[in-house]
């Protein structure tokens, strides 16, 4: 597990970097209940912030950005699995345990995957994603997938990632976390007949938790280019040969 990787940054990337938090600070707490144009500023948001995850070749394929297939849960009945497939993902609800009347839920909405849980309730969600091959071009470097907790409240939740069934990483989220992108690495290869990817999720007993922005990240096969200033020595180191040369004759 790891925050996106700030590398050294030149006074241009600080300034954007400034911007970006600028930008995080004015939206608003709840995503649920606002339009669609909040989900447009973080989605500028987080274009901003991807600056810093490598290499300036980085190069991200949205998995999922929640803004299509919206989709709505709710199981009553502990032990009871609700599930709902469409063409962007496969959504699934248990409800674990409960104090009536059942407020527990998880939906597809206004661009983000939004899971509720009343006092004394406690639910799993998982959500699954079946991932084309090819994903990740031959070559490619710093490969990650990446992911957006947009808030959770006060309570503690857990996320874990399977790829084929065997996991591949897992995050503890504190509570009342807000605006944080994660993401994990992926080996090289892994991908190349594509698979399904699953997101687990689980919390403390009353956990709520918004996420968004499920994507791969990787960086792009670059050929070896000497930067100017080694041309530039290497241009002066020629020129002394040549003149020592002449001296000496």
């Amino acid at each position: 597990m790891s925050l996106f990787p700030c590398r050294k940054i030149g006074a241009a990337r600080r300034l954007l970097f400034a911007l970006c938090k600028i930008l995080v600070a004015n939206l608003s707490d709840n995503f649920r209940k606002e339009s669609r144009v909040k989900k447009t500023l973080l989605s500028a948001a987080i274009a901003c912030s991807s600056i810093f995850i490598g290499a300036a070749n980085a190069t991200v394929v949205t998995i999922d950005d929640f803004n299509s297939g919206d989709q709505s849960l709710s199981a009553t009945t502990i032990g009871t699995v609700v599930s709902d497939t469409n063409a962007f993902r496969t959504l699934t609800t248990e409800l674990l345990s409960t104090v009536r009347p059942t407020q527990s839920g998880a939906e597809v909405s206004f661009g983000g995957l939004h899971v509720t849980n009343g006092g004394g309730e406690d639910s799993e969600v998982t959500v699954t994603w079946n991932l084309a091959g090819g994903l990740l071009p031959t070559g490619t470097t710093n490969n990650r997938f990446l992911f957006s907790v947009l808030q959770s409240d006060a309570n503690p939740s857990d996320i874990e990632f399977f790829l084929n069934g065997a996991s591949i990483s897992n995050f503890s989220i504190p509570g009342n976390t807000s605006m944080q992108d994660l993401s994990f690495a992926v080996a090289n290869g892994v991908l190349d007949n594509g698979g399904v990817l699953t997101m687990v999720v689980n919390g403390a007993t009353g956990w709520d938790l918004d996420l968004d922005f499920v994507s791969l990240s990787y960086d792009q096969p670059t050929a070896n280019v000497p930067e100017p200033t080694s041309i530039a020595l290497l241009g002066l180191g020629l020129l002394g040969l040549g003149v020592a040369r002449r001296r000496r004759s």
